[in-house]
């Protein structure tokens, strides 16, 4: 019997809602987020956070990135971290293919992957944790992350960890018992949902990577699409899933918004009309938000950009020297990142203060190091 990928003259499954790499599709909030990785890779930051809600990509992303991942980095992937200190440390050592005695306690287990750790690094290895889904884990198990990234020679650290999480682990991370932690983690990347244009280039991409060359989709069926997804990537592989079969059942190539209609429908998906509501006052949300900031941004840092001096007189714009420079909201190094430059980029010289630049880049604002940037001719 014929099956719609045979019907379609498919190659695969274009809209498999497990991670499948060869469909990584590289929006602009995913090229970002890949950017702020690389980064920590190359520099010799601890901490990394990736924030999303369900079905926005995290795991794909993550799975690109250790994909791209050079020969001299190990790293353990734990996944569904509801686990105590103990169980943690664990996983990690079983992860790295480590034997341990069942009675062995947490700090048998701790010095252990310390060995490993400096045992790795005297080989030239670095040593990446990875923790899927770690809004799961207790306040006490994240303490500890925070304790085993101290881990360090005289000169660089031990091991580096990157947290993928849903919204309830920015929460988590922001809450005082785990402040300390929160002080560490110096690169953080938010996944969002498509933009409608996004999601248009999105399934076109999915259908030609599974070989597509005979179905048609109206411009009606890719609103509806968006007015019951949102952008969410998940939502809209089960639509699309969906619709293909419901084509393939009346024998068409082509699908139209009442397919897509059919489709939400028998997955329980409904359009968000409450969704819909926020996006009409978001912009006033936003400008509110704005004033407020303003407002508040001069009451507290008047005097902080009082001291700032300008600019030398015949300097305008410089480049980004480095393969990564972070862009932080102050002229600080434990403030947050606020965007991830690269090499090369050309960049506006706003002000300067004590070893910092303030720079302008597209509609991005921020402070660098000086000693990282430069004219084109150095």
């Amino acid at each position: 019997m014929e099956s719609y990928i045979q019907f379609f003259a498919l190659k695969d499954n274009p809209f498999r809602i497990t991670p499948d790499l060869d469909f990584f599709f590289m929006s602009s909030v995913h090229q970002e987020a890949l950017g702020s990785l690389e980064f920590l890779m190359e520099s010799e930051e601890g901490f990394a956070v990736i924030i999303g809600e369900p079905g926005t990509g995290k795991t794909i992303t993550i799975r690109k990135f250790i994909s791209q991942l050079p020969e001299n980095v190990e790293y353990a992937y734990i996944l569904f971290p509801n686990l105590s200190p103990e169980e943690m440390f664990r996983a990690i050592l079983e992860d790295f293919g480590i034997d341990i005695d069942d009675s062995a306690t947490k700090n048998k287990l701790f010095s252990t992957l310390k060995e490993f750790l400096i045992k790795k690094r005297k080989e030239g290895k670095k040593i990446l944790i990875i923790i899927d889904e770690a809004q799961n884990l207790p306040i006490e198990t994240l303490e500890e992350l925070r304790i085993l990234s101290n881990l360090e020679t005289d000169k660089e650290k031990l091991l580096q960890i990157i947290l993928l999480g849903q919204p309830e682990l920015e929460k988590k991370l922001n809450s005082d018992a785990l402040r300390q932690l929160k002080q560490r983690i110096t690169v953080i990347a938010r996944l969002s949902n498509l933009t409608k244009d996004e999601m248009v280039n999105y399934i076109n991409y999915r259908l030609a990577k599974a070989g597509n060359s005979t179905i048609k989709i109206s411009n009606s069926a890719y609103k509806e699409i968006f007015k019951y997804t949102q952008g969410n990537l998940r939502q809209i592989n089960q639509i699309m899933e969906r619709a293909l079969m419901s084509a393939f059942v009346k024998n068409s190539h082509q699908i139209d918004r009442e397919d897509i209609k059919e489709a939400a429908e028998s997955l329980g998906i409904s359009k968000m009309k409450r969704k819909k509501s926020f996006y009409l006052i978001l912009p006033a949300i936003l400008f509110f938000l704005l004033v407020a900031f303003s407002l508040s941004g001069y009451y507290f840092f008047s005097k902080d950009i009082q001291q700032e001096k300008k600019p030398e007189k015949n300097l305008k714009e410089v480049y980004v020297i480095p393969n990564r420079l972070n862009v932080r909201a102050f002229p600080d190094k434990s403030s947050e990142i606020v965007y991830v430059l690269k090499k090369g980029d050309k960049v506006e010289v706003v002000n300067d203060k004590e070893g910092w630049y303030k720079i302008r880049y597209k509609n991005i604002t921020g402070w660098v190091k000086k000693e990282y940037t430069g004219y084109r001719n150095e």
